[in-house]
Order: structure tokens, then sequence, then C-alpha cells
């Protein structure tokens, strides 16, 4: 009795250290901020944040429609066993969505690079990917319509495809004008969570197998503008990122926020947490600081980068990400607020 006693306590203590502290036998990294030496370590695991406001979701207007690709994608195949894709989330604020940007000066998505799933409007089929990338996918939670006009993503899927050759399923969830604060929201976690969810369900229903399971993130801006205190911006990026780690998001690809028109170095203080977030933490890799490079001339406002550079911005972390992709350790690369290479801390096995 006393050993059944002894061993049905250690089952409990084990399965909440590995919890917390993440399974030893498992070479992958923990699914909470508990990695030693990440930025993350000792912030706390949750949060209390203002839930966001319901949004009327406004239909399209056939003016504007008529516009829109809105093509089914051919089935995506590959020459050996098994139609092989890596399942990429876009999340973030209105620079992910594209508000700067012009559909018609995006590259054309090129054949087999990719498809989009969409998980709100349709979760039945993939559609091709086109310009302005998830501009159906909207709901009351997650709702940026008007702030879809050109993204990153249509370069992005098409430096990834050449760079590994495993095509892209891409999910859209952006919304302009949000704080880590939204992010860390359970509506917004739940959201996002089940737009992955729900495009990994259908793949596996459909006879494709998922290599990759990644998020690209670029958010922050308005952590500044609505001066979010370090410590809390980072508890917000850590409890949202849990959320989709455990559901099955492998890492982060983190896009670093760029500047203010006219004021380089605004956005600096977010900017350095989410290098030093990449840097310590196995779990996010940093894949772009081109925005901090980008000059004036390239911004539609004061917040806001045109297709040109969002193009370019697709192309950088399509390249950094593809190269996480096929060595499986982060890129050196270019810092361009300092002309430095950026050299993150090597975790081995990860």
């Amino acid at each position: 009795m006393i050993i059944l006693l002894a061993g049905a306590f250690f089952a409990a203590l084990s399965a909440v250290w590995f919890s917390w502290q993440g399974n030893p036998f498992d070479k992958g990294a923990p699914k909470n901020g508990t990695v030693r030496g990440s930025i993350l370590s000792d912030v706390p695991r949750e949060t209390v944040v203002d839930e966001p406001e319901k949004e009327p979701v406004e239909e399209i207007e056939p003016e504007i429609e008529k516009d829109i690709v809105n093509e089914e994608a051919e089935e995506l195949t590959e020459e050996h066993d098994g139609k092989e894709v890596d399942l990429i989330v876009f999340a973030g604020q209105s620079n992910m969505s594209g508000y700067g940007g012009k559909a018609e000066l995006s590259p054309e998505t090129e054949e087999g690079a990719g498809a989009e799933f969409r998980s709100v409007s349709d979760p039945t089929r993939l559609y091709k990917i086109a310009e302005p990338f998830g501009i159906y996918e909207n709901t009351e939670i997650m709702n940026d319509f008007y702030l879809k006009r050109g993204s990153l993503v249509s370069s992005f899927v098409n430096t990834w495809y050449r760079e590994t050759g495993t095509p892209v399923i891409a999910v859209s969830a952006s919304k302009g004008g949000t704080p880590s604060t939204y992010w860390a929201s359970d509506a917004v976690c739940t959201e996002v969570e089940n737009r992955f969810r729900s495009a990994k369900l259908w793949l596996g229903e459909n006879g494709y197998i998922v290599k990759n399971q990644f998020l690209v993130f670029l958010q922050g801006e308005n952590d500044v503008l609505e001066q979010v205190p370090d410590g809390q911006y980072l508890t917000d990026i850590n409890v949202f990122s849990t959320r989709l780690f455990n559901a099955g998001i492998d890492k982060f690809l983190m896009i670093r926020i760029g500047r203010v028109k006219g004021k380089t170095g605004a956005f600096k203080r977010i900017a350095d947490l989410q290098t030093e977030l990449c840097r310590t933490d196995p779990r996010f890799v940093l894949v772009s600081t081109i925005l901090s490079g980008i000059g004036d001339d390239h911004m539609t406002d004061a917040y806001h980068y045109d297709q040109a550079a969002l193009n370019l911005l697709g192309e950088d972390a399509g390249r950094n990400g593809a190269y996480f992709a096929r060595n499986r350790e982060d890129p050196e690369i270019t810092d361009f607020a300092t002309g430095e290479k950026y050299i993150p801390v090597k975790y081995e096995g990860i």
C-alpha cells in the first residue's frame, strides 16, 4: 500500500514537473516560460487583461470584391509519397495586415508555392494565395478587413518555397492597432488557436503531411504608443505564445518592429525586448530586422510601410525562416538598427 501511494505521489509530482519544466527526455523546447536563461523565465505565466470588444463583421462591398482574386487552389502534390506542407499562421497588427500595401504591386504566388486556408470564411478547401491576403478572414474578435490592402505574405511564401521546396499553407490572423494585452486575452488566444487547429485538422483529413507548424509574428508598435510596460509586454507574449505552443505551434518566427517615420529610434524599447527574447529563448526565432533599415520614402504614413517594403520584408523573413526550417538553428542575420551581426544563443538539440 505504501509503495502504491508513493508511486502515485511520484507520478503526480512528475506530471506537475513536466508541465512546468518540460520533459527532460524530450529534445524539444519546453512549451512555457521556463527555458533557462530566457528573458521570459521569470515573468508570470498568467495575466489579467481586458477582453476585446466585439465588432460587427461587414460584408465586402461588390465594387471592392470584384478586384479580389478569389480562386480555389489546385491540389498541392509531391513527387514522393504523401503531400508535405508547412503550416504557417501569419499574426500581428497592421503592418502584418498590410495597411500600407497595394495588392497590385505584390508578386504573384508561384505555382506550387502554397495556398491559403480560410479557417473563418470557408474551412472546406484551399485557395490561391493572393493579395490582399486574408481579406475574408474576419470575426467579431479579429476584424481587420479595412486594413488589408497588400501584405508581405505572397513574397514570404515564394521565397520559402524556393528555399525549402515545401509548399506553405498560410493562415491569416492579424488585427491592426493591437497591443500585447489584446493578444494575451483569452478570446484572442482562442481565436488564433481555432484558426490554426481548423487548418491542421483539414490538412490531416485530406491527406497532407504537416512538416512544420510555425507562427510568423509582427506586432509591438502599439505597446510603445500605449506605453505598455516592459514586464507587461513580456508577460503578454509569454501567455499568448504558451497557448499557441500548447496548441501545436513549433516556433514563433519573429519579425522585429521598425520605426516611426522621421524617428528611427521611436520603437527601440520594444524592438530591444524582441531581440533579447529571440536571442535567449529557443522557441522564438528572429527572422528579420529589415524594418529598422527601411527609409522614410517607403513609409505611407507615420507607422506603415509601402508594398515595395513589404515585398522586401517578406523575402527577408521568408529566407531566414526557411534557413531555420532546413537547418533547425537560428540564422545569423544583420541587425539593421546597428549594422552588426545578430548572433543568437545556440541551444543544442532544439
